[in-house]
């Protein structure tokens, strides 16, 4: 976590992740407030029942879990963690994959009242809101977004409290803001509507209240319409159900891994699928595969797990999420050493590997890069830009987009979008000279480079490309010194700005 707010405390007394043998942390010593040190800062954490982490500076929809012996915190964009007792009810631990990446917390406190009543048994609580048009039901989330849900309005909102920890703030966008005080004995809220410019409220028009009704069993994922400010329930990237993939910013930044990777195309009961993964595959973290058909076909019942090295499984098979042409299968391997992704389909079983490491360095979708025979030879990064359907490539050697595979300055590239008439395009270098990215890195070597962008200076037309809300099936073609190098077909999705 590069986000260092506040000086760091303790860090003379925090050298590194002591791996000393473990004790296995129990719930009770986690639930509460936590302050986070690492080499560069700390942050203040809480880790909520029902397996939620929140952190104020940094929210998204954020987990925890105990598995194995280990507390297991996936902070999504963030990155994930792996920490063990300490002292007390102090931890350590680090970040995941590099066990240098040192992590420490202090144990700050215990819930307060307001907390353990509007966080419920874990997935927040049901309140009756009143105003003077009326009642209706709404729902304090206790997940890392902190989300109040209202079934009948739609819209993006959040709930914090106040720091004299007695009100209640609501923010429902369009919807307006409001505070209330908090009776933890009787279950009620009491305020009002606040109206920028308005000093007063007016008793008859803005008072609200709202009465405790229960607490929230499982309640149904959160899904925003079109019409509000959001457009996720996470601002992240990820399988979405409505067909795609959601896509905000940060998901491939900070170095944690995070972001999808395009393992390839594969073939199973004679039909072709792409296969890609959200996020890294590790020991006790669920990761999201995207199987979707490429071409007709009608084959379904089909099951999905990962395996070792050995072709051992590492998690029981699971059904797959179905959607028209595409399901979701979301696996967590009980061990190391993830190295394939198997599916089945009757008596058949094909698999991919999972390209351990492998990840977007620039905010794009990722994707294999194979030769002429099939053989895979690198990776491209594709970056689409939601505002103005600009794109921009890169081209590596290692899954880590940190060795450049270099072509001649003379190369282009043609993407070809199946899902919209198979209309192409043509990527090229910004210019001979040093052919800088968009943050001014240069990519220019000896007349040969790994960056190429579309639609620069050409004449081609990038309307169809723009919106936030453009998906398709792709795949990217070139040829150099006679070899022809592709991309199979992946899907994309814009970066959103």
């Amino acid at each position: 976590l590069k986000l260092a707010y506040r000086p760091a405390l303790l860090l003379a007394t925090m050298s590194g992740y002591d791996k000393e043998k473990m004790v296995s942390p129990t719930e009770a010593d986690v639930i509460g407030w936590h302050n986070m040190y690492w080499s560069e800062g700390q942050v203040k954490v809480c880790f909520r029942p029902g397996g939620n982490f929140y952190c104020a500076e940094h929210q998204v929809d954020a987990t925890w879990h105990i598995f194995d012996g280990e507390l297991l915190i996936d902070w999504k964009k963030f990155g994930r963690y792996v920490l063990s007792v300490d002292q007390g009810k102090n931890l350590k631990g680090h970040a995941i994959p590099d066990s240098k990446n040192w992590r420490k917390t202090l144990y700050f406190g215990a819930l307060t009242p307001i907390e353990q009543l509007l966080f419920g048994d874990g997935d927040g609580t049901e309140w009756e809101f009143k105003g003077p048009d009326g009642s209706f039901s709404v729902e304090f989330r206790a997940d890392g977004d902190n989300h109040f849900v209202c079934p009948t309005i739609p819209g993006d909102a959040h709930w914090s409290i106040d720091k004299k920890g007695k009100t209640v703030i609501i923010d429902w966008g369009k919807n307006g803001k409001y505070e209330l005080d908090i009776d933890v004995k009787k279950k009620i809220l009491d305020g009002y509507i606040i109206i920028d410019g308005k000093e007063d409220p007016d008793e008859d028009k803005d008072w609200r209240t709202a009465e405790f009704k229960r607490n929230l069993i499982k309640p149904p994922p959160i899904v925003h319409g079109d019409d509000d400010e959001g457009h996720g329930d996470d601002h992240g990237h990820g399988h979405s159900h409505d067909g795609g993939h959601t896509h905000g910013e940060g998901h491939g930044s900070h170095n944690f891994g995070d972001g999808i990777v395009s393992l390839g195309n594969l073939t199973i009961a004679s039909e072709k699928f792409m296969v890609d993964r959200e996020g890294q595959v590790e020991k006790g973290f669920e990761t999201t595969f995207g199987v979707e058909r490429v071409g007709p076909g009608k084959a379904t019942g089909f099951t999905a797990w990962v395996q070792d090295s050995k072709g051992q499984k590492l998690c029981e098979p699971v059904k797959g999420d179905a959607h028209d042409d595409h399901s979701h299968f979301t696996l967590m391997p009980q061990a190391s050493d993830a190295q394939t992704f198997a599916i089945s389909c009757g008596g058949q079983v094909s698999t991919i590997s999972v390209h351990p490491g492998a990840a977007p360095a620039n905010d794009g979708i990722m994707s294999v890069l194979e030769d002429e025979k099939g053989k895979v030879v690198g990776f491209i990064e594709l970056k689409l830009h939601d505002d103005a359907g600009d794109l921009e490539l890169w081209i590596c050697k290692d899954g880590a987009m940190s060795e450049p595979l270099d072509f001649p300055a003379s190369t282009t590239i043609t993407l070809t979008f199946a899902t919209h008439d198979n209309r192409s395009v043509q990527l090229n270098v910004r210019d001979h000279d040093q052919n800088e990215d968009e943050d001014g890195n240069p990519n220019m070597r000896d007349g040969m480079t790994n960056y190429f962008i579309f639609p620069g200076e050409s004449e081609q037309d990038p309307e169809f490309l723009i919106g936030e809300k453009f998906r398709s099936t792709t795949t990217a073609t070139f040829t150099s010194e006679s070899k022809t190098y592709t991309a199979p077909p992946f899907i994309l999705v814009p970066h959103q700005h």
